[in-house]
């Protein structure tokens, strides 16, 4: 674990609402110089605390008019999963697959165009040999949606 001091994670905080802000604005909102500020987030970028600075993209904009929670269940747990794992990886449409507990084996999250798009999704998901059971569930509203991570301090202020 990195340690992190309160400059830290104002500088993580607001990278996270808003990651194309340029050092001097970011230098200007967690009150440091610019140049304590370049060198705190290369920092953070060599230890892998910041891994990557990406877009987020409006999913209705883009005609994905349904998110999707899609339970799968396999068959069986001895076998290899490498084709549903070749089709998850390879599907734009899932975002998310985690091998999880509970009544399912993994949970996706997807996002697709309509109730076609979602039925083709699913057909081919079901046309993994080693897929026994899905479960989908379609997100009616998104009450939070957040990429944002929560940070906190793991040093004392000096």
């Amino acid at each position: 674990m990195v340690e992190l001091d309160s400059f830290d994670v104002r500088i993580l905080e607001a990278l996270q609402k808003q990651g194309d802000l340029t050092m001097a604005e970011l230098a200007e909102r967690v009150f440091l110089s610019h140049s304590q500020c370049s060198r705190r987030v290369k920092h953070l970028r060599d230890t892998g605390l910041i891994q990557r600075f990406a877009a987020i993209l409006d999913p209705r904009a883009l005609g994905l008019g349904l998110k999707v929670y899609i339970t799968v269940t396999l068959k069986q747990h001895s076998q290899v999963a490498s084709e549903f794992h070749t089709l998850v990886t390879n599907a734009p449409e899932i975002l998310e697959c985690c091998m999880v507990t509970g009544d399912g084996d993994f949970l996706l999250k997807a996002y697709v165009r309509d109730l076609q798009h979602l039925r083709d999704l699913l057909g081919q998901l079901s046309g993994v040999e080693i897929v026994g059971t899905l479960k989908s569930v379609i997100v009616i509203d998104d009450v939070k949606n957040t990429s944002a991570l929560p940070v906190y301090a793991t040093t004392r202020p000096a």
